[in-house]
């Protein structure tokens, strides 16, 4: 990308591989995560966790690693046979196999960052390209894997080192996020120009905040081993600034009408569940007339 332009190269291997980093402890969570991962915790029917997958399949990526931890072991069994639920339906009874992935699993041994998590997956992901989905969090869209398929879009096309996605987000919130700078939009891509974690409202480069889903080049496993821990913990962030510092191109796509449902408190987790109970198509708007009854009530 040169003078605000994106200039498309034409020679770059699809994308098929994907890392699910999901060894949080999920203390703000607790109690519910003393023994029940919060990637496991439902929205609606499923876990947050089988949504994720089910996005990463819908862009065709066929391989995931999953970055787990202690207490961790139920995510391993939900996505294995179990020979004494086969007299049940299918869809009621999920696997890999059924959701068309091949899950491999590494441990991350201590809570060192997401940058650490990701640094794991360097013998798996080898010299590809991969995307990173964070386990806690689902992007809510009328087709699975759009979001995904436009991040592999743009990856495609203009070869960059990586691609972010971004959401819009009041600027009183930006403080919670990491927030990139951006110049100008062209075809629903953007340049990175810089990425802050966390900043001060006032101290923001704009409100495009990231939105849990990357893609990489193995470039970024260089800048990880470039950046110092903070606070004992591998800044995602501070990898992808390194990008940029070394004249790399770091591109961003909107995540439009999409919705990310972050599951990291009990506020957003319970939002996230009535949306997922509310979209079911068996009890949705029976669901939808009973909040609104008790909603009367409430006022």
């Amino acid at each position: 990308m040169k003078g605000g332009k994106l200039h498309a190269q034409h020679s770059s291997p699809s994308v098929r591989l994907a890392v699910v980093p999901a060894a949080g402890l999920g203390s703000r969570l607790l109690p519910l995560t003393k023994a029940q991962p919060k990637e496991m915790l439902p929205l609606g029917r499923k876990p947050v966790l089988h949504h994720v997958i089910e996005e990463l399949a819908g862009a065709n990526i066929c391989r995931i690693l999953l970055i787990t931890g202690r207490r961790k072991r139920s995510v391993e069994d939900y996505f294995d046979e179990d020979g004494d639920l086969r007299q049940f339906d299918p869809d009621k009874v999920p696997t890999a196999e059924k959701l068309g992935v091949s899950l491999a699993y590494m441990r991350q041994p201590q809570p060192l960052g997401s940058g650490h998590a990701i640094s794991l997956a360097a013998s798996f992901t080898s010299n590809e390209p991969f995307l990173v989905a964070y386990g806690d969090c689902v992007i809510w869209e009328t087709h699975k894997g759009s979001l995904v398929r436009e991040m592999i879009s743009a990856y495609e096309q203009f070869k960059p080192a990586a691609v972010i996605a971004v959401q819009k987000v009041p600027k009183a919130e930006v403080q919670k996020y990491g927030v990139v700078a951006v110049r100008r939009w062209n075809g629903g891509v953007a340049k990175v120009e810089a990425i802050v974690e966390k900043p001060k409202p006032d101290e923001a480069p704009s409100n495009y905040a990231v939105a849990a889903r990357y893609l990489f080049t193995p470039q970024i496993y260089e800048a990880l081993e470039a950046v110092k821990p903070k606070n004992g913990e591998w800044q995602l962030t501070d990898a992808i600034q390194k990008l940029i510092d070394w004249g790399e191109t770091v591109l961003c796509v909107r995540l439009g009408n999409r919705k990310r449902f972050d599951v990291g408190s009990f506020t957003s987790y319970c939002i996230a569940f009535i949306h997922a109970a509310i979209h079911d198509p068996e009890i949705g708007r029976d669901l939808m007339r009973e909040l609104q009854r008790m909603l009367r009530k409430v006022h």
